[in-house]
């Protein structure tokens, strides 16, 4: 460096250049380099640099069954129970009033809408209700029901009488693909003498039995 500096005065100092360009003065300091930015290539690699996406995590939404509060009737247990006791008609729902909780969960009588020439056959009307149930076995840890083919050829009908968790049809159930073609009306067999009668007959009837009025030709439990 002190080298460059002593050619460089000499050179200024000579009188040709002086005469040329007048006395020059090394500075004191060594200016620092400039760097000027290439502002379209700092523009593309913003534009090129990727967003980082906040992960958002929706939450599954609860149906009315996942919402209500615990209960402190197990209905797994309680269907061990009755569909082993000799008296399922009399003693056996006794118990099970005796039992329940009633604020946890309710009786529904379903009812399908059947259309013209549905209930013409036997063995017909018999698929329609075994697809009905296979269809709801998702709904078993919170339901449990009789579903029966009743009446006469060629006016056969399709019911049942369930226990569901809550005080409303569960959702699940809801989605049924044939549900939407079920009346259903909840039951008060507390207090109301001819809704007892129906999950009498219903839990504790079977073939040849009268329920609702009408004889049973097939009847299943959904459990």
């Amino acid at each position: 460096m002190k080298d460059a500096t002593a050619w460089a005065d000499k050179i200024y100092a000579l009188p040709e250049v002086v005469k040329f360009s007048g006395r020059s003065q090394m500075c004191n300091k060594a200016m620092k380099p400039v760097v000027v930015a290439d502002v379209k290539k700092e523009e593309k690699k913003k534009e090129e640099k990727p967003v980082a996406k906040k992960e958002v995590k929706a939450e599954k939404k609860k149906d009315n069954v996942e919402s209500l509060p615990p209960s402190s009737w197990v209905v797994y247990d309680f269907k061990t129970f009755f569909v082993n006791h000799k008296d399922k008609r009399g003693a056996a729902v006794d118990e099970w009033y005796k039992n329940l909780d009633w604020d946890g969960w309710s009786f529904w009588f379903l009812h399908y809408d059947i259309y013209e020439g549905e209930g013409a056959k036997l063995h017909i009307t018999k698929n329609l209700l075994g697809g009905f149930l296979s269809r709801a076995e998702h709904t078993a840890k919170y339901s449990f029901g009789r579903h029966a083919v009743v009446g006469e050829i060629p006016d056969l009908q399709i019911m049942g009488v369930w226990l569901f968790r809550g005080q409303e049809i569960p959702d699940g159930m809801k989605e049924h693909p044939s549900f939407e073609y079920y009346n259903h009306r909840k039951l008060d067999p507390r207090n109301n003498k001819a809704d007892d009668q129906l999950v009498r007959e219903f839990f504790g009837g079977d073939e040849d039995d009268m329920m609702n009025g009408l004889k049973c030709q097939a009847i299943k439990w959904h459990k």
